[in-house]
């Protein structure tokens, strides 16, 4: 353990660091900032995945489809509507992170909400933290704004193209 540890009076689970190493460890988050190889291939097999169940679950559903073009453009735009939900959960999970590691100063609660106390960061941690987020979140974060956008316009080229059939 290092002196900061015996510093920091903010709680374990409350320190940006942990959080980060929690969010991290978690297959729901970690897809996100991996390399750009894995995250596209991560990507593909959720929205793979989600234009199954989806196709399954309309096709279910709907008892005389008569028109196929009809059934998958609308299994698509499901399953992007899924994906965004997804990525848009890790997007505010990740910024979340992001800011608290970027800022100089840490709240947080020792027992409730009612004794809300905002620890300084030292100038090593508040470092160390930085590098973290600029080098490991920050790319990730950028990769995910890039996919909902194309999401959303996907999504918008969907309805388009539904409209007309």
């Amino acid at each position: 353990m290092n002196n900061s540890e015996y510093i920091c009076p903010v709680p374990k689970d409350q320190r940006p660091l942990n959080e980060y190493k929690k969010l991290k460890e978690s297959s729901n988050f970690f897809w996100c900032i991996q390399d750009k190889n894995s995250y596209f291939k991560s990507l593909f097999y959720r929205c793979f995945s989600s234009f199954l169940f989806c196709f399954f679950v309309l096709k279910l559903s709907s008892f005389s489809v008569n028109n196929i073009n009809f059934l998958f453009l609308s299994s698509i735009l499901a399953g992007t509507i899924v994906v965004v939900f997804l990525c848009l959960r890790s997007y505010l999970g990740w910024q979340y992170i992001y800011s608290r590691l970027m800022e100089a100063t840490v709240p947080y609660e020792e027992s409730g909400w009612y004794d809300g106390q905002i620890w300084i960061k030292p100038p090593e941690v508040l470092l160390q933290d930085r590098l973290i987020g600029t080098y490991e979140i920050y790319p990730g974060l950028l990769r995910l704004q890039f996919t909902l956008i194309s999401l959303f316009f996907l999504f918008f080229v969907g309805v388009t193209l539904m409209r007309n059939t």
